[in-house]
């Protein structure tokens, strides 16, 4: 008994120690920080910027130009085409971040180059920080999955959700706008947010078809379904929802191509 007295107060001072312990170190804890997730995989080769063509476009060092996988920044004047909102601001950021010489970290996409010749990669400063995650949360960019370039793929949506909830950049006032399905119009051509409720999935040979209006569908491609939960898209019927990705026009009826569940947001989910 005597025994069993004397150690009641040595585990109860233990407790507190611990619980003490644990306190101080819940007041200096902080999370792992977006950039700290967002790191590459691999580095495939270091490489020197020549100088930066838009929001997501550089040349670099040796003749490689280079589209960042990932993201999308809005476009600059072309042709007769004004420059969309904050095109011009995300170009010159990324100018700033990016000087001529700046050494890169290179990972290159599984599918290197894209339909226009530009190697794909995910670009990297020499601390580690990730060029993308900057720019998404910064709100210079949006956030955009194409497979198979699925690297990094949540941790640049939730660098642009940090931008949202702070309505920074393209998400502040007068910035990026949700479109009506039913309401496009002549001239919304290019990436955008498209809201509306599906009211049919229908399958062809070659794609998947989820309308969300009289003239406008978003596509899926046969060969990209399987990124896709089996059931998903047809549970999608009579669901009001947000897609995001480049919108088209064709024989009067348009479309997004959706390559990846990412592409998709549910209202009230």
């Amino acid at each position: 008994m005597a025994d069993s007295l004397k150690r009641v107060p040595d585990s109860g001072a233990l407790f507190l120690f611990m619980a003490a312990a644990l306190f101080v170190s819940t007041l200096f804890y902080s999370p792992p920080s977006v950039a700290e997730r967002c790191a590459a995989a691999n580095i495939d080769e270091y490489l020197k910027v020549e100088y930066v063509h838009d929001g997501d476009t550089l040349h670099l060092v040796g003749g490689q130009k280079v589209r960042l996988i990932g993201i999308n920044t809005p476009e600059l004047a072309r042709d007769k085409t004004p420059a969309e909102h904050y095109g011009v601001e995300a170009r010159d950021a990324l100018r700033r971040l990016l000087k001529a010489g700046a050494r890169l970290g290179i990972q290159y996409g599984r599918e290197q180059y894209d339909r226009y010749g530009r190697t794909l990669a995910h670009l990297y400063l020499e601390d580690g920080r990730s060029v993308q995650q900057w720019l998404l949360e910064k709100g210079y960019a949006m956030a955009i999955a194409i497979p198979p370039n699925l690297h990094n793929v949540d941790c640049y949506r939730q660098a642009e959700r940090h931008a949202r909830t702070e309505r920074r950049g393209i998400w502040g006032r007068g910035g990026l706008k949700t479109l009506d399905a039913a309401t496009l119009r002549r001239g919304d051509q290019g990436f955008r947010l498209v809201r509306g409720k599906v009211t049919k999935v229908k399958r062809t040979k070659n794609w998947i078809w989820l309308s969300l209006s009289t003239n406008f569908s978003l596509r899926i491609a046969r060969e990209d379904e399987r990124y896709f939960d089996d059931g998903l898209l047809v549970s999608l019927t009579q669901k009001e929802v947000v897609a995001r990705g480049w919108l088209t026009q064709r024989k009067g009826r348009w479309s997004i191509r959706i390559r990846h569940p990412a592409a998709l947001k549910v209202m009230g989910d």
